[in-house]
């Protein structure tokens, strides 16, 4: 009796105590603040002569200055909806503005989730953010910015023209001294619901997906239960082709730590820090046009820091990967043509072209896909979708001009680029079309090809030149769309790698027998590294040394050849540890850790900036620069760039690799041996920005022979 008592009074009591709890009043220091924001409200200056002038003209809509006028009345009422619309709201200046903090950005969830959630938020009524850019702004307060950006939180019923006609009277928002340049509203309703393209990329993602589950049950019932067969399944066709989208077995491949014999193991690790490297500096470049910075100034002064150089010159990760693409293809080539005894038709040619593109596109095609059709659903934010930043463009360019990119003509279509780090596959795929000419040439008249060669990348550094200086040395000139990424003017590298492919090849990777053999390969280092220096740190280096600084980058001539001198670094490098003279490097880069990271480059280069513009439009905020801020960045961006592009391989890549085995004809003077299908098979993967590592074999074949050098065996 005593103990069911007490149970009904501590439940009585509970009871009381939820009843006090749920009518609990806000604390004082609650309607201190919003009676703080009244203030605001009833003290910032509003012109409501212009502002009815604006109504009565019909340049406002009734109802967007309904709305407006009655959050007015309830920020003077201390309502709290109206209070957090006030308050999320960017107010006059920032702070850090002498720093360079030109953006105010309010706050976007307090805006769109919190007001809209108030309890006492009209019936009907919806809030908005919106981002201003108002002119007029003093220069002394921000040297070389040209607007102040501030964000809004408005009612939805608003207009872009409403909204930037009443920010300027002063009855939305928080006016400043200055004038209105232009707006843009995120709006939810426009991405609330799938187009039909991206309802379609869903569902072929769903088959994707579908597939590969099955194609690994499959797999996994055959190998659980009847073993006996799993073999005989694996080695036939239809086994084959079934297994081709496995992620058990396509992901041991991957993961793998072996190293097929014959191969060049350092190039695995020029490869991997080649990605990081470019990793690196998109982690700074992609900031701009995606979001604000708000310490300009302090960004800025990285310039001065010695390390600098690493991201200013991270597009020489480019020229890499052009050196290694010329180096490969060439070797491969003369492998074949030799095999063959010399002939090379128009079949062999159209096999050679189909097997490449075979390999790039499907994987190439899924993120292009991914990036026209559902990007714009990944996220929300102040920067997000606004027409102002470098996405958008990009992904109305992939809604249109795919084609372009499928058929590796991209570039030609200048701003209307999609996917912008794509340039690059087309120069590659361009490349590979026109070299077997050169290549043929060079088999068939060693000398004739080589000084052919040698006038195309002359060619190369006088055309680069004479474009900078007429079309980017200009006022507003533009480097990237008239210079950077044309075929012709980046071809250099590439046919120093063609180069550097026949030397190993008619060398059969020896050092020729020459006198004082040791003391030329460490000239050749010597020459190399300061070759590869040059043309990385000259530019930093002057540029913080001089004054004024002088930036030499802005000069044809250097322009010309700073990638060329970077590309015979790498080259010797190359050289070096495929002689045996790379020493510790040689070791370093040859680590069997790359290899899994190495048949992931390609992938990661493709998704990497996905990954950095889906997270910096996502940003609520400007972002704090500061280099720990920046390395943990490009470390959290590289991860997650590996991560992604193993999920893309596994879905597109691995799979059609495996299915070119059994669809598209062989190649002539490409057949293997069971034995080393599996070095063709890493032989062929495309790398990050040009063709993966292709084993370079050591044993020389009996037949057929070169006079004066031995040939190479498959």
């Amino acid at each position: 009796m005593n103990s069911t008592l007490g149970v009904v009074l501590a439940l009585l009591s509970l009871s009381c105590c939820l009843q006090i709890v749920s009518t609990q009043q806000p604390s004082p220091a609650f309607y201190e603040f919003l009676g703080y924001l009244s203030g605001i409200e009833k003290t910032k200056p509003i012109n409501w002569t212009t502002t009815l002038y604006f109504l009565y003209t019909g340049q406002v809509s009734p109802r967007c200055f309904t709305d407006a006028y009655t959050v007015h009345n309830d920020t003077l009422l201390v309502k709290s909806y109206a209070g957090q619309m006030l308050d999320s709201t960017g107010k006059m200046t920032p702070s850090g503005m002498f720093q360079g903090n030109w953006v105010a950005m309010g706050n976007y969830k307090e805006c769109t989730v919190d007001a809209n959630n108030a309890p006492d938020r009209p019936h009907n009524f919806q809030t908005m953010y919106c981002a201003l850019a108002w002119g007029g702004i003093p220069q002394a307060l921000a040297p070389d910015n040209l607007f102040y950006g501030q964000g809004v939180c408005v009612p939805n019923t608003c207009s872009d023209q409403d909204v930037g006609l009443l920010t300027s009277t002063g009855l939305l928002g928080v006016k400043p001294s200055w004038y209105p340049i232009g707006l843009t509203c995120q709006r939810e309703e426009t991405y609330a619901s799938y187009s039909g393209a991206a309802i379609a990329a869903i569902v072929i993602l769903s088959i994707i997906l579908v597939i590969i589950t099955i194609s690994s049950l499959y797999e996994f019932i055959i190998n659980v239960h009847f073993p006996e067969r799993s073999k005989s399944s694996t080695v036939s066709k239809l086994g084959g082709v079934v297994l081709s989208f496995s992620v058990y077995t396509n992901t041991k491949k991957v993961f793998s730590l072996k190293s097929p014999p014959g191969q060049l193991p350092a190039l695995h690790g020029i490869r991997v820090i080649s990605t990081l490297w470019i990793i690196f500096g998109h982690t700074n470049f992609f900031t701009n046009g995606n979001i604000e910075i708000s310490n300009k100034l302090e960004r800025d002064g990285a310039r001065k820091q010695w390390w600098f150089f690493i991201e200013n010159n991270m597009d020489m990760a480019v020229d890499t990967f052009l050196l290694l693409s010329g180096l490969l293809v060439t070797y491969l080539f003369m492998k074949q043509v030799t095999k063959t005894g010399g002939v090379f038709t128009w079949r062999d040619y159209g096999l050679h072209l189909l097997h490449r593109y075979w390999r790039l596109t499907p994987v190439y095609a899924l993120l292009i896909m991914i990036y026209a059709c559902l990007v714009v659903y990944m996220g929300a934010g102040p920067f997000w979708a606004s027409p102002t930043n470098w996405v958008m463009p990009t992904i109305r360019g992939c809604q249109k001009y795919w084609w372009a990119n499928l058929l590796y003509i991209n570039y030609f279509h200048g701003e209307k680029e999609c996917i912008g780090w794509g340039w690059y596959l087309g120069v590659d795929m361009q490349l590979y079309i026109i070299v077997p000419g050169v290549l043929l040439l060079l088999f068939k008249k060693p000398k004739g090809g080589v000084i052919l060669t040698c006038v195309l990348i002359a060619v190369c550094w006088v055309l680069h030149g004479v474009l900078y200086h007429f079309l980017v040395n200009v006022p507003h000139g533009d480097y990237v769309h008239t210079t950077y990424m044309y075929t012709a003017t980046r071809m250099a590298p590439y046919l120093m790698g063609v180069l550097l492919g026949y030397l190993l090849f008619r060398t059969n990777q020896r050092v020729p027998n020459i006198q004082h053999k040791k003391s030329v390969m460490l000239l050749g280092w010597v020459v190399g590294t300061v070759c590869g220096l040059a043309g990385v740190v000259t530019p930093t280096a002057v540029f913080q040394n001089t004054d004024p600084p002088y930036y030499i980058q802005s000069t044809a001539g250097w322009r010309a050849m700073e990638r060329s001198l970077f590309a015979t670094g790498v080259a010797w490098v190359i050289y070096a540890c495929c002689m045996g003279y790379g020493g510790i490097i040689s070791e370093f880069l040859s680590w069997s850790g790359w290899l899994p990271l190495s048949r992931l480059t390609y992938t990661a280069y493709l998704v990497h900036p996905i990954i950095m513009q889906v997270y910096y439009m996502s940003y609520k905020d400007s972002l704090l620069y500061s280099t720990p801020n920046w390395l943990f960045y490009f470390v959290s961006f590289s991860f997650m760039a590996f991560v992604c592009g193993f999920a893309a391989s596994m879905m597109a890549e691995v799979p059609f690799l495996e299915l070119e085995k059994f669809v598209l004809p062989k190649r002539r003077g490409r057949e293997v041996t069971s034995e080393a299908r599996e070095v063709n098979s890493e032989l062929n993967r495309h790398d990050v920005e040009g063709q993966q590592y292709q084993p370079l074999t050591h044993e020389p074949a009996p037949e057929p022979r070169i006079q004066h050098y031995g040939s190479v065996s498959t």
